[in-house]
């Protein structure tokens, strides 16, 4: 790999930790192409980015930055997965993987300015997404609005039953 190359590979590195809510890192050693591929291909659909990067490459980039706790995690065959607006959806896929495939484990990851250990991760793989959130949120908005609808109408359904009642005994 020539020097250019590299440089840009740790600009890559660089940008990537700035602008992702999370990062995890796994190691893919032992996975065969179209394992790699099925979780290439999941990942991209939720927008997660992923990249086998190579260590060394890793280890500079991040040494003067706060991931720089990172640097023991960068052996073996080093996976990085990010995403840029969900800090959810990374480790959920990972972990979901990580079940399915054998060879794939789970190394560490980098949230909030801070290293997260392999429970870590899945702790926050267990997390309610942010449409999941969104969706709740709604729910918890909505929730008085239909209690009072439904007080409301209660008299007028309650006379109607009367009227009713009244008009079948008659009949």
């Amino acid at each position: 790999m020539d020097k250019a190359l590299k440089e840009e590979q740790i600009s890559f590195l660089k940008d990537v930790l700035g602008k992702s809510e999370c990062i995890v890192l796994a190691n893919i050693e032992g996975l065969n192409a179209s394992q790699v591929s099925e979780l290439r291909a999941s990942l991209h659909k939720e927008n997660v980015g992923f990249r086998v990067i190579k260590n060394k490459l890793a280890r500079i980039a991040f040494a003067d930055t706060s991931a720089k706790t990172l640097y023991d995690d960068f052996v073996g065959s080093t996976a990085i997965a990010w995403s840029e607006d969900n800090p959810v959806t990374p480790a959920k896929i990972l972990v979901k993987y990580e079940k399915e495939f054998e060879k794939l484990s789970l190394k560490s990851g980098f949230n909030s300015d801070a290293r997260i250990d392999v429970d870590g991760i899945k702790a926050l793989s267990k997390l309610p997404s942010l449409d999941e959130l969104r969706a709740q949120m709604l729910g918890l908005f909505n929730a008085p609005a239909a209690k009072l609808l439904a007080q409301i109408n209660a008299p007028a359904t309650h006379v109607v039953g009367v009227i009713k009642a009244h008009v079948d005994k008659n009949a």
